[in-house]
């Protein structure tokens, strides 16, 4: 489905095309039906009023926990349960019908999603308050993760990508704490295995989510909590492994998010669909590629932080600690670490080895961009296993650094430039910016020669930046 952005930019162009004649009335009304203009101005209005639902549902149910709360006392367990479970019970079954009836207008399913996202809370609520009933001992940690997979259960269930990302939420939140506050969790229910496969549970729970509702947004939230969680792995065991894979393994999240590819996903669709479902398969010239550029593009945006950050002459200048954590994290065993990490490297490197193949004429090499960006990332394990074996390297690597990151941003301004996006040119080009004004801040210059780069940057911004909105503008309509 094209975007409501698209589709609005169309309607005006067919109708000057119309109105000059390019187009008859027949070809007006097709493009209108094939594209849904009659649905482009209750677009906006639908979204506004989902977020308008979803914010009444949070505020009801926080109403309705505090509402309880502040009779506490003067109920019983057996009323508190009661209570709880009955709104809970209520609420979903009310959404999910609502959701799920038969040929429902919008206004019914935006509220049945409403209430399923109210029911969702109340989950929550159920288990805390279950919790306390019982006296369990159970950590912040357990209850999310509870809350998570209850909530996961839900989305799944009614393929709603909301109700992921709100499981993510939470159990984002479990995971954050639960590192913050490791001691409680030696003997716990869960223990610390969840949280040393992390990466691969997220992977394997979130993932399919996100193809099975078609959702980019959920998909790249689920990236960046798979690469986070895998980079705290890297960062805590790897100051027990040898400099050269310690240094190899800091990028491995970067060279992932770069090689990832869909194919493996469509692969078990359609082992699924051969094994459940009757349907036709999907045929290999149908295989699309729907996420491949978000992966990509965290990619580009967490590799240009990265190398601003060690652009900096302190981040180098320290003596090399064999890591960025300044404390061991407590893990009761590393086996399960050093498995999700052998699975991840596999993953990767099996990733980069089908970019390579799948490549025409020529299989088994490279595009020109990959190929680049695998150049970089080498480069960055190089300097990290110097200092790592060496010591401080802080005049070299700052100066490899920020050639890197011009490159870098200057490679995103070109690609921007070619297809004619504003994402990657603007990146690039405050990237570049920042890169440069970072340089005049960080060393001792004259408030005169800071002033005169302030100046010349924003001026240069400035035209730039028109002169690129004038470039698109022409572009799309020498092509229109």
């Amino acid at each position: 489905m094209a975007s409501d952005a698209f589709r609005r930019e169309l309607q005006q162009e067919a109708q000057r095309w119309r109105s000059e004649g390019l187009i008859t009335d027949k070809q007006f009304q097709q493009l209108a039906e094939d594209y849904d203009f009659a649905d482009i101005e209750t677009a906006a209005r639908d979204r506004f009023i989902m977020i308008l639902l979803g914010l009444g549902s949070i505020l009801v149910g926080i109403g309705a926990i505090t509402f309880v709360a502040a009779n506490w006392q003067a109920l019983s367990q057996t009323a508190k349960a009661g209570m709880m479970f009955f709104a809970m019970v209520i609420c979903n079954l009310s959404g999910f019908i609502l959701t799920n009836r038969i040929s429902p207008s919008d206004r019914w399913r935006r509220l049945g999603q409403a209430l399923l996202l109210l029911g969702a809370i109340l989950l929550g609520a159920n288990l805390a308050l279950m919790g306390q009933i019982v006296h369990t001992s159970d950590t912040r940690y357990e209850l999310c993760a509870a809350w998570a997979m209850g909530v996961l259960v839900m989305a799944y269930g009614v393929r709603l990508p909301f109700l992921g990302m709100f499981a993510l939420l939470i159990l984002g939140i479990g995971y954050w704490s639960a590192l913050w506050d490791m001691l409680w969790l030696q003997d716990s229910l869960f223990g610390v295995w969840t949280l040393q496969t992390m990466p691969l549970l997220l992977t394997a729970l979130f993932l399919p989510l996100a193809y099975r509702c078609q959702s980019p947004l959920l998909f790249a939230l689920s990236a960046i909590a798979i690469t986070s969680s895998l980079s705290v792995l890297i960062l805590d065991i790897g100051r027990s492994l040898p400099a050269l894979f310690e240094a190899i393994l800091m990028v491995l999240p970067f060279a992932l998010l770069w090689a990832y590819d869909d194919s493996l996903w469509l692969f078990l669709k359609n082992v699924l669909q051969r094994q459940g479902d009757p349907q036709p398969v999907m045929a290999d010239d149908e295989m699309t590629q729907p996420f491949q550029p978000i992966a990509r593009g965290l990619m580009l945006f967490s590799l240009s932080l990265l190398y601003w950050l060690l652009s900096f002459l302190d981040m180098w200048s320290a003596p090399a600690s064999r890591g960025l954590l300044n404390t061991q994290l407590l893990w009761r065993s590393s086996a399960l670490v050093v498995l999700t990490l052998v699975v991840f490297t596999i993953w990767t490197v099996g990733s980069w080895l089908y970019l390579g193949w799948r490549q025409e004429p020529k299989p088994w090499r490279l595009d020109s961009l990959s190929g680049t960006m695998l150049l970089f990332l080498s480069i960055t394990a190089a300097l990290l296993f110097w200092t790592f074996v060496a010591g401080p390297i802080a005049t070299l690597a700052t100066t490899v650094i920020n050639i890197l990151l011009a490159l870098l941003s200057l490679g995103m301004m070109r690609e921007g430039l070619g297809s004619g996006a504003r994402t990657p040119f603007w990146w690039g080009l405050v990237l570049l910016t920042v890169q440069i004004l970072s340089r005049v801040l960080e060393y001792e210059q004259d408030l005169l020669i800071k002033s005169v780069v302030f100046v010349v940057c924003g001026i240069g911004v400035i035209f730039v930046g028109l002169w690129f909105e004038r470039y698109v503008r022409t572009l799309r309509t020498d092509s229109a």
